[in-house]
């Protein structure tokens, strides 16, 4: 399991030393940004998602506990690193993974790493669960939420979001009504078995779509979707269409 991972520190040295330490001795580490103050450190979480950052607690300015009270919900993990143990009661009370005292020791830094990672792994499983018994409750319906496995993470979204999937290599593009596309690890057969009963249409190998995005059907075999995308309708899939799809929307 890979985690993104964010350093927030106002020492550049410690910065970079903690950045090869992780790397070296921490092969599941994936840093994704570095900041150097409360406020980059915002935009960079913001940004990237990761699952875990590690955070000075005093810099200039405003402190780590400043930085996560601008979060309404935190949903990653913080491991602090600090020069000062006075703050080491505080830190606990806003359930850090650890607290490590600067210069960093490799030892502390490697138990605290497999600390997070078991936090985040029972986390994942929780929500699969809760999203499980859910999805159980609302069978068919596109109110239902999915699990979106990528490379590092798993992305939880509205059915009824999803426009269409396109299969790419081994991989899928899933792409949604805000303008997002997603590229998940599995392929589009686990996508087409998984949504068929959520009114969706397989009209092409490589195409899935969601019936309630069609907008326009060109008689060459071409579907307008409602982000303007093109999605073509397979020779051997156009009687099948006609009288699966489009008999839902002409007058009987």
């Amino acid at each position: 399991m890979q985690l993104k991972t964010i350093i927030i520190d106002d020492e550049p040295k410690l910065r970079e030393v903690l950045k090869i330490k992780l790397e070296n001795f921490c092969k599941d580490i994936n840093v994704v940004a570095t900041a150097q103050d409360v406020d980059s450190a915002f935009k960079e979480i913001t940004a990237h998602k990761p699952d875990l950052i590690f955070l000075d607690i005093s810099m200039p300015g405003k402190t780590g506990f400043d930085l996560l009270n601008q979060f309404p919900k935190i949903d990653f993990e913080t491991i602090f690193v600090t020069g000062y143990n006075e703050y080491a009661l505080d830190a606990l009370k806003v359930s850090a993974i650890d607290y490590l005292l600067k210069p960093v020791k490799t030892e502390g830094l490697i138990k605290a790493v497999e600390k997070a990672k078991t936090r985040i792994a029972e986390r994942q499983m929780a929500e699969r669960f809760e999203l499980l018994k859910y999805n159980l409750n609302h069978i068919s319906d596109q109110d239902t939420k999915i699990a979106i496995p990528g490379v590092t993470s798993y992305d939880f979204v509205l059915i009824k979001d999803i426009i269409r999937c396109e299969g790419w290599q081994k991989y899928t593009k899933i792409f949604f009504t805000n303008g997002d596309c997603i590229t998940s690890s599995y392929n589009l057969g686990v996508y087409r078995d998984m949504l068929i009963s959520y009114d969706f249409f397989s009209c092409h190998k490589s195409h899935l779509i969601n019936k309630k995005h069609i907008k326009k059907y060109l008689k060459e075999g071409i579907i307008i979707m409602s982000d303007d995308s093109n999605v073509p309708v397979a020779r051997r899939k156009k009687e099948e269409f006609i009288s699966e799809v489009m008999a839902n929307f002409t007058p009987r």
